[in-house]
């Protein structure tokens, strides 16, 4: 049997499904258990919902196309997206009630992440520095011999010269 084939992009559907959950549910619970609400869940009631159900979509059509790819484990993957962020969902809303405020950032955070993994490719994430782009285009352009730079023969007394990169 196969494992789970867990990447970032699966963390993210996690998070984006159990937030967007959490999100979409927290008013109803809320009302019913008299539990605290912040502005959003008492003046729009309708805006955290939508976020909650546009994250949870986002994760859905993920773990769908996971679960459709033929990568070994994608599969038991797909379901485990449901299933960790649905157990997400109760730890976040059921134990920590009014912490599910943070969802309101959290969903449409980890929605966008997983879109920009899902669609960008596995290096969509990726940092790069400018230094570090400079520094490759002199070492090709090193390589290639299109220039050269050139080294101090004697460095002043005292100073080490600077090893080469």
């Amino acid at each position: 049997m196969p494992l789970v084939y867990a990447d970032l992009p699966f963390y993210l559907a996690v998070a984006a499904f159990g937030f967007g959950l959490s999100l979409a549910s927290y008013r109803t619970f809320a009302t019913r258990y008299e539990w605290p609400m912040g502005e959003w869940h008492r003046k729009r009631p309708a805006l955290p919902v939508l976020i909650g159900i546009l994250a949870l979509i986002m994760a859905i059509l993920f773990a769908i196309a996971r679960g459709y790819s033929n990568v070994p484990g994608a599969a038991y993957a797909g379901w485990s997206i449901a299933l960790f962020g649905g157990l997400l969902a109760i730890i976040w809303t059921g134990i920590l009630k009014v912490a599910s405020q943070v969802s309101l950032i959290l969903a449409p955070v980890a929605a966008v992440l997983l879109t920009m993994v899902w669609f960008g490719g596995p290096d969509a994430l990726e940092y790069q520095t400018v230094r570090s782009e400079v520094r490759e285009l002199r070492q090709l352009l090193e390589e290639s011999g299109a220039i050269s730079i050139p080294q101090a023969k004697e460095a002043a007394p005292g100073v080490q010269p600077t090893p080469k990169r």
